[in-house]
């Protein structure tokens, strides 16, 4: 079962790897790589400025929005299950910190845009993460243990 365990979570990993910084539409000119720092800005233009016209850019937006929570879901599954980390605030930083390492090495390597709300989304994906896991596991419903 441990191996088995390791498996689920490297596949993860390399897929989410794979995601983040070699899917075809992640090195578009569109972005400028630049750094956004101010917390949901750029998403809130985006989504004023969007032509419902235009199904792909509607898509995009949507994609890039729900794709940055759903893809951070299993991150904190996988290291509760397989790392056997249980305490939210340790779930929590670290979660933060691969995120931001991610957002970093994007703007190093000027691939898409190096943006707050990413950070925001995936963390907001991985307390989604702990929650489902303690409603498919039926863990623990007292409140989350500091």
């Amino acid at each position: 079962m441990k191996f088995f365990k390791v498996f689920c979570a490297f596949t993860y990993f390399i897929i989410l790897i794979y995601i983040v910084f070699f899917v075809s539409n992640r090195r578009s000119t569109h972005y400028n790589y630049e750094l956004n720092l101010i917390p949901f800005q750029g998403t809130i233009d985006t989504f004023f400025g969007l032509n419902y016209a235009d199904k792909k850019e509607v898509y995009n937006f949507y994609i890039n929005l729900f794709g940055n929570i759903g893809l951070f879901i299993p991150f904190s599954i996988i290291l509760r299950t397989t790392f056997k980390i249980y305490k939210f605030k340790t779930l929590f930083f670290l979660t933060m910190l691969f995120s931001i390492s991610i957002e970093i090495l994007q703007y190093f390597f000027q691939i898409g845009v190096a943006d707050i709300d990413d950070v925001i989304l995936n963390l907001l994906g991985a307390v989604i993460g702990i929650f489902l896991y303690r409603v498919i596991f039926r863990r623990n419903f007292s409140p989350i243990k500091s």
